[in-house]
């Protein structure tokens, strides 16, 4: 295991030791040792995208893997697990054919897959992440991003594209990864099927962002961020292309894909803080003529917050901004110094909670910013959404392994009128937001949503 030709790496200081938290199998098998030329037998552990013995690690997503049955003189079926990549093989065998299939079946989710062409068809999609169409007879979908394999042959991109999908199945990212594939050009990440569109996608093509998806939007961002900042890693690709919501949800959902996570680098998460602040303001300051801002201009920010603090002060041409607090928020995220804590309890949040009147039907120990759900089924491409009534689901985690938890709520109409921030709400409303640790971007499964439609009534 320690030769050239061995897979294994050490496990200390890698993405793999900071993302593992979770066995999802643990095995006992036979190894081939081929330094010693010696078969032992060794606890194996399966976590994402990575098989750990002792201290040391494969990341299976640079590997192929196929499986061996051999009869011995007794007819005993002996199973041979052979996990390869240019580097070298590494042999796990075992005589227990369960034992087999389990390992099997982690092995095909994580490590790569060949002959993409010959089992699925690439069906490019218009302003979406891309469909891929198997040719089974039950014609599955699978949401699919693709890589050019010769914008990867540099060994730091390579390895971060590896990163990516250490990162997109550690922390179960929208679309969930089924399985890794290749071509002879490409690197294919199937997901499962769904319709995700970027904000810059619904910004361009005319979608409203009223105020209380708005805020949700940029509120899920920085949980995002803080789910990073706690396993001491960072996303360093937070912009309007990579921030994708999936538009056939009943539920406001995102993801945000393509992190560019790199060992050993200098960026940290306050760079994801200051690409957020960049975000909301290109949608803030989003023009009529469909132009988003490439520069950012902070007097301008300033300017707006002196003019909205005077008395009786005129709302501006920007149709996305919508109050002093969100530009209060703007120019902190811009700011050096501001944390993922500090903005999470900002009064641009607390002033939307405090707006929606909220009235719970059973206590929420966990509570914090709600995620927004339409009262009948919608499409987020409508410029009518939320314009009316909206029923809010609320969400609670756990640490380590959030579970969401789904509470009813009765809220009346949302009071969109501009109004001077209050201190006072905001030192009152600020502990239920500060309460909120990590955040799942999956939201709640469509049949349990039927449920709370029943229970949920809405003035």
């Amino acid at each position: 295991m320690n030769d050239s030709k061995s897979l294994f790496q050490k496990l200390e200081g890698t993405l793999i030791q900071k993302l593992y938290v979770k066995e999802l199998l643990k095995e006992q098998i036979t190894i081939y040792v081929q330094k010693t030329k010696q078969f032992v037998q060794r606890d194996i552990f399966i976590s994402f995208n990575a098989l750990i013995m002792e201290n040391q690690f494969i990341e299976l997503s640079k590997c192929q893997f196929e499986v061996r049955v051999n009869k011995t003189k007794n007819n005993e079926g002996i199973n041979i697990i052979i996990i390869k990549s240019t580097a070298g093989k590494e042999f796990l065998i075992t005589s227990n054919s369960q034992q087999c299939l389990r390992i099997k079946i982690y092995m095909k989710k994580f490590c790569i897959n060949k002959n993409y062409c010959g089992k699925y068809r690439y069906i490019e999609q218009k302003n979406c992440l891309p469909l891929s169409q198997s040719y089974k007879k039950n014609n599955q979908y699978f949401c699919t991003i693709k890589f050019e394999k010769k914008q990867l042959e540099d060994n730091q991109e390579l390895q971060m594209f590896h990163n990516r999908i250490t990162i997109m199945h550690a922390f179960q990212l929208m679309p969930n990864v089924i399985r890794i594939c290749e071509d002879a050009q490409r690197y294919y990440i199937l997901g499962e099927n769904m319709k995700l569109q970027s904000l810059e996608s619904l910004l361009l093509n005319g979608f409203e962002f009223k105020e209380v998806p708005f805020v949700s939007i940029i509120f899920m961002i920085l949980q995002t961020i803080q789910k990073y900042q706690a396993k001491m890693i960072y996303h360093g690709n937070i912009n309007l292309q990579n921030i994708y919501v999936n538009v056939n949800s009943q539920t406001l959902q995102i993801t945000a894909l393509n992190p560019k996570y790199k060992e050993d680098n200098v960026q940290n998460i306050e760079n994801d803080i200051y690409s957020v602040g960049r975000l909301l303001y290109q949608i803030t300051f989003y023009n009529q003529r469909a132009e988003i801002p490439s520069e950012i201009n902070l007097k301008q920010v300033q300017t707006l917050m002196d003019q909205w603090s005077e008395p009786n002060s005129k709302r501006t041409q920007y149709r996305f901004l919508y109050r002093v607090s969100q530009l209060n928020l703007l120019n902190q995220l811009l700011s050096p110094g501001m944390t993922v804590e500090k903005a999470l309890i900002h009064q641009w949040f607390v002033n939307i909670r405090q707006n929606l009147k909220i009235e719970s039907k059973q206590p929420m120990s966990k509570a914090f910013l709600t995620t927004i759900m339409e009262e009948q089924e919608f499409h987020l491409t409508s410029s009518q959404i939320l314009d009316r009534h909206i029923t809010i689901t609320q969400q609670s985690v756990q640490e380590n392994e959030p579970e969401e938890e789904l509470y009813p709520i009765r809220c009346q109409q949302i009071n969109t009128i501009q109004m001077i921030p209050s201190k006072k709400k905001h030192d009152d409303a600020k502990i239920y937001l500060y309460r909120s640790k990590t955040f799942t971007n999956s939201t709640a499964k469509r049949d349990s949503l039927i449920e709370i439609m029943k229970q949920s009534t809405v003035k």
